[in-house]
């Protein structure tokens, strides 16, 4: 990979991706598991580090369950902060509103993510919820 993109367009290209990664995820489109790098890791205090391996499908089956379960309908975004931190590297913070089928708000939450550039095509390598009222990488003010 060239190292002749900047840091803005490394963000553009991490936002870009981003967008795509939630039409997938509330379309519930295969594409959504290429998203994915292999293996790729959850990461919360609660449970520490989670490895999911080779297939992440049956983990997303079971957060699809849980999250119909509780009436969830679809997930817009409602910020995407990006940056690069290398070439083939870079971390996402986003804030994201769930919507259930009445369209009340489910729930608000914020997520870190860190990628990696594999063969042209960004991957998720972890994924961190950030908990209200802590605010993450930067001390962003959540929406």
């Amino acid at each position: 990979m060239s190292t002749t993109r900047t840091g803005d367009e490394i963000a553009r290209e991490l936002e870009a991706f981003y967008r795509h990664y939630i039409d997938v995820f509330n379309r519930e489109d295969d594409s959504f598991y290429d998203c994915f790098a292999n293996p790729y890791a959850v990461i919360s205090g609660e449970r520490g580090i989670m490895t999911i391996g080779n297939d992440n499908r049956d983990s997303f089956a079971r957060t699809m369950k849980v999250l119909k379960e509780q009436g969830w309908q679809r997930s817009d975004i409602d910020r995407i902060t990006a940056w690069a931190l290398g070439a083939d590297l870079g971390m996402i913070v986003s804030d994201v509103t769930r919507y259930k089928t009445d369209g009340s708000v489910m729930e608000k939450i914020r997520a870190c993510y860190m990628l990696r550039r594999d063969r042209e095509k960004w991957k998720i390598m972890t994924i961190t919820e950030v908990k209200a009222p802590f605010l993450g990488p930067a001390n962003i003010a959540r929406s």
